[in-house]
C-alpha cells in the first residue's frame, strides 16, 4: 500500500511541475542478413490527412533554447537544437522510419555484405546541393572519410571508403559495427557541400547550412529566429509546398506559450504535460507526443567503490524497493509517461518484456537494509540537476528513502556541477542520469550510458557478464541476435545487478496548431521530422 504522506507530497509538487531536456538497429537494405524488423508505435496523435496537400505559407517553428552552430556536422557541439534547426536545409544518407529502423533517403540504397565486411551505397542521381553542384558519389565520400578521420568516434569500424563509380561507394570495415547504419541516419550521414567547405572553411559551414534539403538557408539571427526559403531545386519533385520554414527562439515558457496563442508561432516543442492538456483542450491544435525519444528520469550509485554502501547489491536493491514509481509517474507526467524498470522507451524493440524490476514493497526494502548491517538507518549522498523534470521527482523520492530509513542529503546542482559529477565520478551517493534516448538503438544507448566505454566506468560495477552481452549485441550480423543480447543485457543490468535504478518515461512533447499538417513531428525519433512534406491548411 503506498504511503499517504508521500502521496500527499507528490500531489503538493505537481502543480510547480515544469521541465527541462537535455540533450540502432542493424537493418540492412537490400543485400542483408537482417531477417525481421522491431515493432513499436507511432505517437503523434496528428489530425486526419487530407488527399491534397496545398502549397504556400510559411511553418514558424519555436524552440526553447539555439542552436550551437548548424552546418558542420564533423565539429562539436553539434546539440539536439543544432540538429533540428539544421534540418530543412541538411539530408542524411538514410532516415529513420516510423519503427525507428534505418531507411534509403540521399542513399537509396544500402546492401550490407554477408560476410560483413563491406557496406555498398547507391546514390540518388540528380540530387543538387543549394549552391548548384552535384551530390554524387565523391561528394558523399567526402564527408564520410571527413568525419571518419575526425576525433568522432561513430565511423571507426571504417577502414576505407573507395567510389566505385559517380553513384556508387563502398565502405570497407575493420570489423563489423552494428550501429553503423544508424549513424547513417543521424549525425555522421549528414552531407554538405563539399565545394561550400571547401571555398568558405570551417567556421563559416558552422553558420551556413549548405546541404541538398527542401529549404535554402537565407539567415541566422541568434536567439531570434533561423530562416529558411523554398529550395526550387530540390530532388523531390512537386516538393516542398511550403514557401519556407522558420526557427523562432523563445526562451521563455510562458512567452512561447503566449506567442502560440497569438498565432504568432505554428507549434511547441517540449511542452510540459499540464500545459499540453491545457492546450488540446482549448481546441487550438493537437500533441504530437515522441515515445519514440522519451525521456528518461533514472540514478545510479557508485557501485564500483567497496567503500560506499552502494556497492551492496542488497542496498541498492533496497532503494528501488522504497520507491512507487506507479505514483511519481501518475503525478509527474499527468498520463503522458508509464513507468519503467529497464533503459529503454515503452514498447520499442529493446525492451525486455522478461524485466521483472522492483515493485513498491517499503517492508522489504527495510529488510534487506537490516540485512545489509544498515537497521538504524543509512546516510547517502542524491544528487540532481537544476532542470525541473529531473529536480522534481527527486523530492519526492526523497521521502520515499527516508520512510525506510535512508537519509539522502539533496544538491539540487548547476548542469556545469552535474556535467563534473557524472564526468569525475561520485562517492557515497546516488546521481540522477540525464541517459539520453534520443537514438533508437538502445545497444549503442547502453554502450555509451552504462558500460566500461562509458563516463560511468569506474564508478558504475560493470560485470563481465553484461560487458559480454553488451559486446554481443553490438557485434551481431542481424536483429534478431542483436535484440537478443540487448534484453539479456538489460535483465543483467536490472534484475541481477540493480545497477541502475530507472522511474519513469514520458513523451516529449511537441504541440502543433491545427493547419499544420504531415509535419513528421513526434511519428519518429524526437530529432527528425519531414520539412518536405509539410504543408499548412490556409
Amino acid at each position: 500500500m503506498r504511503d499517504k504522506g508521500v502521496s500527499r507530497k507528490l500531489h503538493l509538487l505537481a502543480w510547480v511541475l515544469c521541465f527541462g531536456i537535455f540533450l540502432l538497429i542493424l537493418v540492412s537494405i537490400g543485400e542483408t542478413a537482417t531477417t525481421t524488423q522491431p515493432d513499436t508505435k507511432a505517437a503523434a496523435v496528428q489530425p486526419t490527412k487530407q488527399a491534397t496537400p496545398k502549397y504556400g505559407g510559411v511553418w514558424r517553428r519555436s524552440y526553447e533554447s539555439e542552436a550551437r552552430q548548424l552546418g558542420n556536422p564533423v565539429a562539436r557541439p553539434f546539440d539536439t537544437a543544432s540538429i533540428k534547426m539544421c534540418r530543412p536545409a541538411i539530408e542524411s544518407l538514410l532516415r529513420y522510419d516510423e519503427k525507428g529502423v534505418p531507411v534509403p533517403w540521399l542513399a537509396q540504397d544500402c546492401n550490407v555484405s554477408k560476410d560483413l565486411r563491406f557496406i555498398t551505397l547507391s546514390v540518388r542521381n540528380g540530387v543538387k546541393f543549394h549552391d548548384g553542384t552535384n551530390c554524387d558519389a565523391e561528394a558523399i565520400r567526402w564527408n564520410l572519410e571527413r568525419y571518419r578521420v575526425s576525433d568522432n568516434p561513430e565511423l571507426k569500424a571504417i577502414t576505407s571508403i573507395d567510389v566505385l563509380n559517380d553513384s556508387t561507394i563502398r565502405l570497407n570495415l575493420s570489423k563489423w559495427d552494428s550501429t553503423l547504419l544508424g549513424n547513417l541516419a543521424s549525425i555522421p550521414g549528414m552531407i554538405i557541400s563539399p565545394t561550400a567547405y571547401k571555398a568558405n572553411g570551417d567556421d563559416w559551414c558552422r553558420t551556413h547550412p549548405i546541404g541538398t534539403g527542401p529549404f535554402k538557408f537565407v539567415i541566422w539571427q541568434r536567439d531570434v529566429r533561423t530562416k529558411y526559403e523554398k529550395f526550387d531545386g530540390y530532388w523531390q519533385k512537386g516538393k516542398p509546398y511550403l514557401d519556407g520554414l522558420e526557427w523562432v527562439s523563445i526562451t521563455d515558457p510562458v512567452t512561447r506559450r503566449a506567442a502560440f496563442m497569438r498565432g504568432e508561432v505554428d507549434d511547441l516543442t517540449n511542452v510540459l504535460p499540464k500545459d499540453a492538456k491545457e492546450l488540446s483542450a482549448s481546441g487550438r491544435g493537437y500533441i504530437a507526443g515522441c515515445e519514440m525519444s522519451p525521456l528518461l528520469l533514472c540514478f545510479l550509485g557508485d557501485s564500483a567503490h567497496p567503500s560506499s554502501p552502494l556497492s551492496d547489491i542488497r542496498v541498492r536493491r533496497a532503494i528501488e524497493y522504497a520507491i512507487d514509481k506507479q505514483a511519481l509517474t501518475d503525478t509527474f507526467t499527468l498520463g503522458l509517461g508509464k513507468v519503467a524498470n529497464q533503459y529503454a522507451p515503452a514498447g520499442g524493440w529493446g525492451e525486455n518484456p522478461k524485466v521483472v524490476g522492483y515493485p513498491y514493497n517499503p517492508d522489504k526494502a527495510k529488510q534487506l537494509l537490516a540485512e545489509a548491517g544498515y537497521s538504524k538507518g543509512l546516510k547517502i549522498k542524491f544528487i540532481t540537476v537544476i532542470l525541473a523534470f529531473f529536480s522534481d521527482p527527486v523530492v519526492a523520492i526523497q521521502g520515499y528513502l527516508e520512510k525506510v530509513g535512508i537519509s539522502a542529503e539533496l544538491e539540487i546542482a548547476s548542469m556545469a556541477r552535474h556535467t563534473a559529477v557524472l564526468r569525475g565520478g561520485w562517492e557515497n551517493g546516488i546521481v540522477v542520469y540525464n541517459a539520453s534516448l534520443s537514438e533508437p538503438d538502445i545497444a549503442r544507448n547502453l554502450m555509451v550510458n552504462f558500460s566500461s566505454r562509458s563516463a560511468m566506468k569506474g564508478t558504475m560495477l560493470c560485470p563481465e557478464d553484461y560487458e559480454e552481452a553488451l559486446a554481443k549485441a553490438l557485434a551481431a550480423g542481424d536483429f534478431k541476435t542483436k535484440q537478443q543480447w540487448t534484453w539479456e543485457a538489460q535483465k543483467l543490468l536490472v534484475d541481477k545487478y540493480a545497477l541502475a535504478t530507472f522511474v519513469f518515461n514520458q513523451q516529449r512533447l511537441n504541440f502543433m496548431a491545427n493547419k499544420i499538417h504531415n509535419s513528421g513531428v513526434g511519428t519518429t525519433v524526437d530529432m527528425q521530422y519531414t520539412p518536405e512534406d509539410a504543408w499548412i491548411e490556409q
